[in-house]
C-alpha cells in the first residue's frame, strides 16, 4: 500500500467483507481460476474432505477479492491504488450528476482548442478517456462524433456493460501500472476528477503514460478541483483544515488542481505545451443551482469517505459524522464558501 499508508479503515465500528466477483458465481455455486485451470464444484454429492481441502487452499493461495463491503457501501480492493470512494451505484448517480454540472459551469466536452487543432467531425480519430468511471462523458461525446473511436480505461467496470454506443470500448486496468497501449496510439485523451485517485509521487508516471500513448501533435485535456475550500467561517475552515490533513496523511494533495499546469508541463513532460487553461470558483451551496449541486457532490464524497474520514473530524459513529457535516454545510452556504475548478489542455509537440 505504497510506504507507510494504508487504506485500512479504522477498525472501531466498521463493518466490512470481501468478494472476488470474478471468481465466485452465486447462481451456480461453482468456483473457477482459468489459469490455474481449476474447477472446484461445492454439490453435495462430490462433498469430500479432499475436495473442501483443496478448495479451502485454493481461495486462501490463488483467489484475492475485488470488492469489498464497508457499512453497506462497496469499495474496490485494488491493493496499490489509494482511491477511497465507493463502487457502487451510488457513487455512480454522484459521478453522473458530477459530469452534467461540470459542463454546465465550464460550457464544454471538449475545449474549444482542441476542437480547433483536431477534425473531430470529420477525422477517424482515437480518443482515451483516462480513469473514466461510469463512462458519462464517453457516452456523450462518441455520439456527438461517431466517426471517431472512443475508448474508456478504469480499475472498475462501472461503465454500461450490455447498451452502449457501437465506437465506444472499454479497458480494465489500473493505469499505476502503465496504460496498456503502444506509443503515439491516441489522438485526444482525457483525465478528470482524480485528486483522491493518485498520491503524489504518482502524479509523475501517470502524465508520463498519457503522453507516452498521445500522439504527436495530440491533445490531452484534464480537469480537476482544488478541494481547499476558500471560506471566512471559523467551523467550516477546521473541517477543510481537517480534510487536507486526512488528504496528507495518505499522501494525497487536495489542491493537486491548482497545480496541473506544473504537473502537465514540467519534468518529464516539459515538451507539452499548454494552449487552453479554463478556471472557474465553484459555489458549494449557494448561488443557484450549480452550487446546490455541488455541494450536493461534495456531501457524496464525503460519506463515501466516511470510513476513513471519521477519524480525521475526531467522531467515533456515522450519525456523529453526518451532524458534523451537515453543521459544516449550513457553514459553507452561509459564508458563501467556494472551491476552484481548473481545466487545461496541452499539445504534444510534433516530431516528439
Amino acid at each position: 500500500m505504497g510506504g507507510n499508508f494504508s487504506r485500512d479503515p479504522p477498525s472501531n465500528n466498521v463493518h466490512q467483507r470481501y468478494i472476488n466477483t470474478n471468481s465466485i458465481s452465486k447462481g451456480t455455486k461453482k468456483i473457477n481460476k482459468s489459469k490455474s485451470g481449476y474447477s472446484i464444484s461445492r454439490n453435495r454429492n462430490n462433498g469430500n474432505n479432499e475436495e473442501k481441502k483443496l478448495s479451502s487452499s485454493l481461495l486462501s493461495s490463488h483467489f484475492k477479492p475485488d470488492i469489498r463491503v464497508i457499512d453497506g457501501r462497496t469499495y474496490h480492493a485494488v491493493e496499490s491504488s489509494s482511491y477511497m470512494l465507493p463502487r457502487d451505484d451510488k457513487e455512480i448517480d454522484r459521478l453522473h450528476e458530477e459530469h452534467f454540472v461540470t459542463k454546465e459551469l465550464l460550457g464544454f466536452n471538449i475545449m474549444a482548442e482542441a476542437l480547433k487543432a483536431l477534425d473531430f467531425q470529420n477525422h477517424e480519430l482515437e480518443i482515451l478517456d483516462v480513469c473514466c468511471g461510469p463512462a458519462t462523458w464517453l457516452c456523450e461525446t462518441s455520439l456527438e462524433y461517431p466517426n471517431c473511436h472512443f475508448t474508456g480505461i478504469d480499475m472498475c467496470s462501472l461503465w454500461p456493460q450490455v447498451i452502449r454506443p457501437v465506437n465506444l470500448d472499454f479497458t480494465v486496468a489500473n493505469v499505476l501500472q502503465g496504460i496498456p497501449y503502444p506509443d503515439k496510439t491516441f489522438d485526444f485523451i482525457q483525465m478528470r476528477f482524480v485528486v483522491l485517485a493518485f498520491r503524489i509521487n504518482e502524479w509523475p508516471f501517470i502524465i508520463s503514460e498519457i503522453k507516452r500513448v498521445l500522439k504527436d501533435g495530440g491533445c490531452f485535456q484534464c480537469i480537476d478541483m482544488d478541494m481547499r475550500i476558500i471560506t471566512s467561517d471559523t467551523m467550516a475552515r477546521k473541517y477543510t483544515e481537517a480534510f487536507e490533513s486526512f488528504c496528507a496523511s495518505f499522501n494525497l494533495d487536495a489542491s493537486t488542481g491548482a497545480k496541473l499546469d506544473m504537473l502537465l508541463t514540467e519534468g518529464e513532460n516539459s515538451g507539452m505545451r499548454i494552449i487552453q487553461s479554463e478556471y472557474r470558483e465553484v459555489p458549494l451551496g449557494w448561488g443557484g443551482p450549480i452550487g446546490e449541486a455541488y455541494l450536493q457532490i461534495l456531501q457524496g464524497i464525503l460519506d463515501g469517505l466516511s470510513p476513513w474520514f471519521t477519524q480525521s473530524l475526531n467522531v467515533t459513529d456515522h450519525r456523529s459524522y453526518q451532524m458534523v457535516l451537515n453543521r459544516t454545510k449550513q457553514a459553507f452556504i452561509q459564508s458563501k464558501s467556494i472551491m476552484g475548478l481548473y481545466a487545461f489542455l496541452v499539445q504534444k509537440p510534433y516530431n516528439d
